[in-house]
């Protein structure tokens, strides 16, 4: 089961990103990608109460101190993951940004064997070495097709990476303290918090801007029923993400389901930028999906 919670995730998490590049057309300013991560997950919070209910018959679910810290870890890493993705995916080019976020499981792997004696072998170690070189590699691909990136947007991309990487340890850190703990109570938590710090945020910029808080996002009517059609749909999609993906967390080690997942998706991104979003695929490219894929088959089957 844990590798077809895996798949699940993977295919989620695709139409996630297919939508949100989409959305990212729309969006012209850090405050207007605030709002609609915030809108997002607010939407995301009524589908978690009904996921919890199903679950377990009630609305009500109690948590515990050390569950509290987990959530808030989940929530504040996924805003920061969701706002920076959005804002890095308009200027770099697809392949580059999922490369980074497959970079990313370096730090549930590690976390993972600090805090859960999940062993990190010699093997895991060289592919996670290889992962940076592969990172590197896409960031000149990226300048290659599209324009070069500043210091900032290497920052950013790197942070993307992070928070995307600690996410994932969140969910892993919750099976490990809360294995009885539904699921779906998880995935609430996590939308309630980023929703809530995230409407705060945007909320504290529009004031000191001294702006009409309207996020300044889209022009016209078009436009705007496009953006709310995509903030549904990614609403559900990351639900099902998080959901598959917790899943896969309470079966699979943390060396397997992260190299799996980030694999998985990094195959679905190649088809979907080529044919979707129209980005050539030249050599450096090839030769830096071939080394994410090496590194990524180094941690998860070659054992040293």
């Amino acid at each position: 089961m844990g590798y077809l919670f895996t798949a699940l995730a993977v295919l989620s998490g695709a139409a996630k990103g297919y939508f949100g590049k989409k959305t990212s057309g729309l969006i012209t300013s850090l405050s207007s990608a605030i709002l609609f991560n915030a809108v997002r997950m607010l939407i995301c919070v009524p589908i978690g109460l009904f996921a919890v209910f199903i679950s377990s018959g009630s609305f009500a679910a109690e948590i515990s101190a050390k569950q509290l810290l987990i959530f808030l870890l989940s929530g504040i890493s996924t805003s920061v993951f969701v706002v920076i993705w959005l804002l890095v995916i308009r200027r770099g080019a697809y392949m580059l940004v999922d490369v980074f976020l497959t970079a990313g499981v370096i730090i549930p792997i590690m976390l993972c064997a600090v805090f859960f004696d999940e062993p990190v072998r010699a093997n895991h170690a060289a592919g996670m070495i290889l992962l940076i070189i592969s990172a590197y590699i896409m960031c000149s691909y990226n300048n290659k097709i599209r324009e070069k990136l500043d210091v900032r947007a290497y920052a950013l991309l790197i942070l993307c990476g992070a928070a995307n990487g600690l996410s994932s340890f969140s969910q892993k850190w919750f099976r490990y303290s809360s294995p009885d703990a539904g699921i779906p109570v998880f995935n609430l938590y996590t939308y309630m918090v980023s929703s809530l710090l995230l409407f705060i945020i945007w909320g504290a910029i529009r004031i000191r801007s001294g702006s009409s808080p309207r996020g300044g996002s889209v022009v016209g009517t078009k436009q705007t029923l496009m953006l709310g059609a995509y903030v549904s749909v990614m609403s559900v999609c990351i639900f099902l993400n998080t959901l598959f993906s917790t899943a896969a967390a309470g079966i699979l080690p943390a060396a397997e389901l992260y190299p799996l997942m980030q694999g998985g998706g990094l195959s679905v991104s190649m088809l979907m930028s080529h044919f979707l979003f129209k980005e050539k695929i030249n050599v450096r490219c090839v030769i830096g999906v071939i080394l994410t894929f090496v590194s990524l088959l180094m941690i998860n089957l070659i054992k040293l």
